[in-house]
């Protein structure tokens, strides 16, 4: 078998496997239009190949005739093909000249079957035999040429035309991708084409003697669109690798957020306040009693949320889409089985250019175990202050029962004194009157004393009201008032008669100033009798809240002392445990305010401590 025939043979096999290739990925879906546009092409290619060698081998004039005059419908298909692959793989080229070639080529076919034997010769006269490359021996055509032919080579250049638009529009989109297709493939279209087109004419015009070489011209044309398809292929292949192993890593994100989230006990929301539909895990909502399937809005989410929480948390939403977008609020949930859980949520809104709220992202956690352990934590609180009290109070025993003891003493002798008018014979009923009114007046004067004992003493909830700070000023001071008288201690009182109301609790914070006082005179035991002063004064302050002070005239305390001595245990006292001052601080902390000390310029110690002002809200 000879080298041109083997050549040619593997030449069209290579074409046919190529479409063979490309029609199994258009069949598969993968560039169905591109992949399509090559298979043709290829069969195309491999006929126009087989057509070459039939020719090269031919020894009959009719048979050459009729080779030349059907090879113009193979090409007609080629044409078509590279202009389809064109315009459905780059998207560039320009629609007219597109059917211009189309046009042309149904013409050269048109008229290489009615026009002279073919569109190449009006007369094929002869074959000529010449030899290539050694001893290979191959027909040529001899004859009349055609004047038509230059309808083909036309059609040619109006096809290289088109393919050089569509390699400019590639390159004027100004991708490094864009560009190299437009160099590779309109390079190789253009070049392969003129040169199979140019070198078939030349055969056919007898100018040079060679064998038809357009199967080979046609290979880099197929190479290079396999290649273009190639490297898609690869591209996607390469997309799908990395989409897969980002997916890969998601699912491990997730899984790892999932995991977090659960040790954290943490429910992940979304809310699209535009649908009013809420997003939550399986979990959230198990928990709260919603089965999966069923829609969630804010409406029906508010409404599973304990009756005295559910005003805070959408006037809580309603500030956060006001404001800046984001959401804190804690609330009581009732779960199925009757429970109370608590919650906390945080969220943040997404606004759209237009500052209209889209959607809220959140986070939930159940703090019910917290918020036990606090109302654990709270109740031993009280249970310690009010046993602090209860220990300030037995250090004022001694001083309580003297001032019981003056109106009950009262009491007696003027019960006395009217038994003794009353046995008289006539009986002086003002002035038995004027006695009357002043048992009355001790009486009352020993139930204040006791009613203030037993809000002392009594273990009661602690309430938030408004309180007049001034009036507990008083109380405390009618309460230590035969201590201090005792003790020879001089008191000067400050109130300011414009402070209002502050908000608190009433017997917690006469707690306050009875051991605040109670440590004034204690400090001042060692001091000169008539320098004994005690100071307590009432005043506003200039950031809007009330402010007490407690000034002693005694030592002083240590400045390296000044804050130690609000820690628990922390005492200067030789019996002292340490624990007074400490509770002191937490009760005004704990309503909102500040207590702290200073010493005096001269002598002494000042305790001040300040309350948030009442302002008209309910606590």
């Amino acid at each position: 078998m000879s080298w041109i025939t083997v050549l040619w043979s593997m030449l069209a096999s290579t074409s046919l496997t190529f479409a063979l290739l490309h029609l199994f990925l258009w069949a598969k879906g993968i560039k169905p239009w591109a992949n399509f546009s090559f298979a043709v092409a290829a069969v195309a290619a491999a006929v126009i190949t087989g057509m070459e060698l039939m020719a090269m081998r031919t020894t009959s004039i009719e048979q050459m005739a009729f080779i030349l005059r059907w090879s113009h419908l193979p090409i007609l298909v080629l044409w078509v093909a590279i202009v389809c692959f064109v315009r459905c793989y780059f998207d560039a080229g320009r629609a007219w000249l597109a059917w211009t070639v189309v046009v042309l080529r149904v013409l050269a076919l048109t008229l290489s079957l009615t026009t002279g034997q073919n569109l190449f010769f009006d007369e094929i006269t002869g074959l000529k035999q010449i030899t290539v490359w050694g001893d290979e021996t191959v027909s040529l055509p001899l004859g009349l040429l055609n004047p038509w032919y230059f309808v083909g080579p036309l059609s040619a250049l109006v096809l290289a035309a088109f393919v050089v638009d569509a390699a400019f529009t590639m390159w004027r989109g100004g991708t490094d991708t864009g560009r190299r297709r437009a160099v590779i493939f309109s390079a190789s279209i253009t070049i392969f084409l003129l040169t199979a087109v140019g070198h078939t004419a030349l055969v056919n015009a007898g100018i040079i003697d060679s064998p038809y070489i357009g199967g080979l011209s046609f290979m880099p044309i197929l190479l290079a669109m396999s290649y273009e398809l190639s490297c898609d292929m690869l591209h996607s292949a390469q997309l799908s690798q990395r989409l897969q192993a980002r997916e890969a890593e998601l699912r491990i994100s997730k899984q790892r957020m999932r995991l977090a989230a659960s040790a954290a006990e943490l429910r992940l929301w979304e809310w699209d306040i535009v649908h009013d539909h809420i997003w939550s895990t399986d979990k959230t909502l198990t928990l709260y009693g919603i089965s999966e399937p069923q829609k969630i809005s804010f409406g029906s989410l508010l409404s599973i949320i304990y009756d005295e929480d559910r005003e805070q948390v959408r006037l809580a939403v309603e500030k956060s889409m006001m404001g800046n977008g984001n959401f804190e609020s804690e609330y009581r949930l009732k779960m199925p089985d009757g429970q109370i859980h608590w919650f906390h949520s945080r969220g943040r809104i997404e606004f759209s250019d237009d500052n209209q709220p889209l959607r809220m992202l959140g986070v939930s956690i159940d703090i019910t175990r917290r918020k036990h352990a606090e109302l654990e934590v709270q109740q031993q609180r009280n249970e310690l202050t009010h046993l602090s009290r209860v220990t300030l109070l037995g250090e004022l025993s001694g001083s309580l029962a003297h001032e019981l003891n003056q109106p009950l003493t009262a009491i007696l002798s003027n019960a006395q004194a009217v038994q003794r008018f009353l046995s008289r014979d006539v009986v002086d009923l003002a002035e038995v009157r004027d006695i009357l009114n002043d048992i009355v007046a001790e009486n009352r004067r020993a139930g204040d004393i006791i009613h203030r004992l037993r809000l002392l003493l009594k273990r009661c909830e602690i309430e938030h009201l408004p309180v007049d700070l001034n009036k507990v000023v008083r109380d405390v001071l009618k309460l230590l008032h035969s201590d201090l008288v005792n003790n020879n201690i001089a008191v000067s009182v400050d109130l300011d008669q414009q402070l209002t109301a502050v908000i608190g609790d009433r017997v917690q914070l006469q707690q306050v100033l009875l051991n605040l006082i109670m440590n004034a005179c204690e400090a001042m035991s060692y001091t000169v009798a008539g320098q004994r002063r005690l100071f307590v004064r009432t005043q506003l302050t200039c950031n809007n809240s009330a402010q007490v002070s407690v000034v002693d005239q005694g030592p002083g305390i240590p400045t390296e002392n000044l804050e130690n001595i609000f820690e628990p245990f922390f005492t200067t006292k030789l019996h002292g445990m340490g624990l007074g001052l400490p509770i002191c601080r937490t009760i005004i902390t704990a309503h909102g305010g500040q207590l702290w000390a200073t010493n005096k310029n001269d002598r002494g110690a000042v305790f001040h401590l300040t309350l948030p002002l009442y302002s008209g809200e309910n606590a």
